[in-house]
């Protein structure tokens, strides 16, 4: 049986507020639920985050769709991206934290994995990206600096040049440039 979406919200809403440091006997608490309750719904509580996880990766699946329709070319979908999962850094620490300490952003299924593999395989057929590319390899690197450096707003764009260079081609590197990734 799956758990409706308006159930994995609230577990979802609730470790964005409170992290995953507390106890059942906290969560349960915050949530207004008793314990029967929640390990019928959650199951662990270890379950519980993999489901809250998922279902933020299914929320920034949904908001980058939706950036997705108004970008023009792969480069600009992949700074897009990158600048998206810098903004959740932002906006979800505990979920993005989660993501890292656990390594989960380098399993192939992931969200962040899968769309950087399908953007640059895009970026390749449009002769933005660099055909001799390793995707699993760049795709490691990618990852491990967006979610291991920790870069100021103004250092961003060096970043950004940073992370990029070695997959674009020449091409792509004009379009990287006539961009204001500011």
């Amino acid at each position: 049986m799956s758990l409706s979406d308006l159930k994995k919200q609230d577990l979802f809403d609730y470790y964005s507020e409170n992290g995953f440091q507390n106890s059942t006997e906290q969560i349960v608490q915050k949530m207004h639920i008793c314990h029967k309750t929640f390990f019928n719904r959650y199951g662990t509580k270890s379950h519980s985050i993999e489901i809250a996880w998922q279902f933020w990766q299914q929320l920034c699946r949904r908001k980058w769709e939706q950036m997705m329709l108004h970008c023009n070319h792969s480069i600009e979908i992949l700074i897009m991206t990158l600048y998206s999962m810098g903004r959740s850094r932002c906006e979800e620490p505990h979920f993005f934290k989660y993501t890292r300490d656990s390594r989960k952003f380098l399993e192939k299924d992931s969200f962040f994995y899968s769309t950087l593999y399908s953007i640059l395989e895009k970026g390749k057929q449009s002769f933005h990206i660099n055909e001799m590319l390793n995707n699993e390899i760049y795709i490691t690197f990618l990852l491990n600096n967006l979610f291991f450096m920790e870069a100021e707003h103004d250092q961003y764009p060096d970043m950004l040049r940073y992370v990029l260079t070695p997959a674009l081609t020449e091409r792509g590197m004009d379009l990287f440039n006539e961009m204001p990734v500011s």
